[in-house]
């Protein structure tokens, strides 16, 4: 997953594209080219799409998310691999309904989280903060999430199936772009994000920690695409970014390749 936007888009998914150059000239390139520029903010309550359940186990000791690693509950670090922005792992249960979990990269605090089971054990609350932004700012954000099916008789609360409900992301997370001629940047206040040319070679991803890159294209002059590349250059994920005709409302597509996820959402302009 790209914690970039444990909005999991993300931003828990972010993206990518075809290379296409496109050539705007006049006035109305003009317009289009201000119109992306400025902050924005995901509407989180606008999240669709085909989002498998999170599945958790936790039984005699040792805790699983999905096809993740298993790793011993005692508290201790222990070494994962497979993920590229991990490389440490702490789980500690606190009671039958809160675990927290540590992660580190490259002997690095990387993130936070805090997983609590409702008293019904049918409603399950991340709290999660983010460490890897260049600032070293945390970045915080909640997603809540219902049982699909019964609990496991004899483990802790948490194992089971879970479907997402909800997602709040920190303001933090804002998109602040430019686009200036073939230049377009997407940063966020923490400084995570990248500086690219369109149609051009893929770039650093700044508070990436998994080394990934992003290449951006402009098929269309209401239309900005990014594909994120990990760093041995597979493609990953694809965003793409179509301004609307009210200028202040963007329809995002995410689309993540391995998992085969797809969401969509929209990203409203905040006004300063």
């Amino acid at each position: 997953m790209n914690k970039r936007t444990h909005t999991p888009l993300a931003k828990d998914a972010t993206c990518i594209f075809l290379v296409v150059t496109f050539v705007c000239t006049g006035a109305a390139a003009a317009r289009s080219e201000q119109s992306f520029t400025g902050r924005w903010r995901i509407d989180t309550a606008s999240l669709k799409g085909r989002v498998p359940p999170t599945a958790f186990t936790l039984t005699d000791g040792h805790f699983k998310r999905d096809d993740n690693k298993t790793v011993k509950a005692d508290g201790q670090f222990h070494r994962v691999s497979g993920s590229g922005y991990v490389d440490e792992q702490s789980i500690s249960v606190e009671n039958d309904h809160v675990i927290k979990e540590i992660d580190r990269v490259r002997a690095q605090l990387a993130y936070t989280v805090e997983y609590v089971v409702s008293s019904d054990g049918n409603t399950l609350t991340w709290h999660v903060a983010s460490f890897t932004s260049p600032s070293g700012q945390p970045v915080t954000g909640e997603t809540v999430m219902r049982r699909i099916g019964p609990s496991t008789k004899g483990a802790h609360l948490i194992t089971g199936k879970w479907e997402r409900v909800s997602v709040t992301a920190d303001s933090k997370n804002d998109w602040i772009m430019k686009l200036d001629g073939n230049r377009f940047s997407w940063r966020t206040d923490v400084g995570t994000g990248y500086n690219a040319t369109i149609g051009g070679k893929s770039v650093k991803i700044d508070g990436d920690n998994s080394g990934a890159r992003a290449q951006i294209t402009r098929p269309r002059p209401d239309t900005i695409v990014e594909t994120d590349l990990s760093a041995k250059g597979r493609r990953d994920a694809v965003l793409t970014m179509q301004l609307m005709p009210d200028k202040n409302t963007i329809r995002a597509s995410a689309v993540t390749l391995k998992r085969k996820t797809s969401t969509t959402f929209y990203v409203r302009r905040i006004n300063e």
